[in-house]
């Protein structure tokens, strides 16, 4: 999900934003909290518009600050650096696809149908900023330690104000998101029961980033198509 930076877009999503029972919730936290929230999403908004069209290690985290309308010292009391808005990001996204996952299996959905729906959406949102994928391949190539965030209910009404208890759910990345749907999809049968789980896991892993790494620089649009067919030939090859 992405607070939407052009104007007349901003106006329908705030106006869809101020009807909701997680609008009503925040609207009633303590000022201090809601500005705390406010800013700190503003700054990921700020990363997010300037990675549709520069690399991260041109974009400078004054600009970043001035597109947040705070100044630059400011900044460091949300993120310590640039590559920790990537870890905040990847955490909002984990939390936006456990919920997902949740309301797919209210809706009695099969396990392996939630697994391709993740993928699906995720690939949406990636074909939108495709640097931000790279970004995130190539900070976590880097293999460097990651200390993450601790989100509030806050910035969790404010950036996902149409998605009921949200600030139950929790996520960082795709370790935590997989594993428990492939058990779920073995345990009801979807899935053979000999395959081995982890290794399950990393193809996933592999097919996700794999992927657009190979596609993204080159035919961004034909990122979801790709990472579909194959997906659906992996897990055909492994439904019982």
């Amino acid at each position: 999900m992405y607070i939407i930076v052009v104007d007349y877009n901003y106006i329908l999503w705030y106006n869809n934003f101020m009807k909701t029972e997680n609008t009503k919730k925040f609207n009633k936290l303590p000022q201090r909290q809601k500005k705390y929230a406010r800013t700190k999403l503003a700054l990921l908004n700020s990363l997010l518009h300037e990675l549709e069209k520069k690399s991260l290690s041109k974009i400078m985290i004054k600009e970043l600050a001035e597109n947040a309308e705070v100044s630059e010292p400011t900044f460091f009391n949300y993120f310590e650096s640039k590559p920790d808005m990537l870890i905040y990001y990847i955490q909002l996204w984990s939390v936006e696809m456990n919920a997902l996952a949740l309301n797919s299996e209210l809706k009695c959905n099969t396990y392996v149908e939630t697994i391709k729906d993740i993928f699906k959406q995720t690939s949406l949102q990636i074909i939108n900023n495709p640097q931000l994928m790279l970004e995130i391949i190539a900070f976590q190539a880097q293999g460097t330690k990651v200390k993450p965030h601790n989100i509030t209910d806050a910035e969790k009404w404010f950036y996902f104000p149409k998605n009921k208890e949200i600030e139950k759910i929790e996520g960082m990345g795709l370790e935590t998101i997989l594993p428990p749907l492939i058990t779920k999809a073995v345990n009801e049968g979807e899935l053979r029961e000999e395959i081995d789980k982890e290794l399950l896991f990393l193809t996933l892993s592999s097919l996700f980033f794999g992927t657009a790494l190979l596609i993204l620089n080159k035919s961004p649009e034909s990122y979801p198509m790709y990472l579909e067919v194959q997906l659906n030939q992996l897990l055909e090859g492994l439904s019982c």
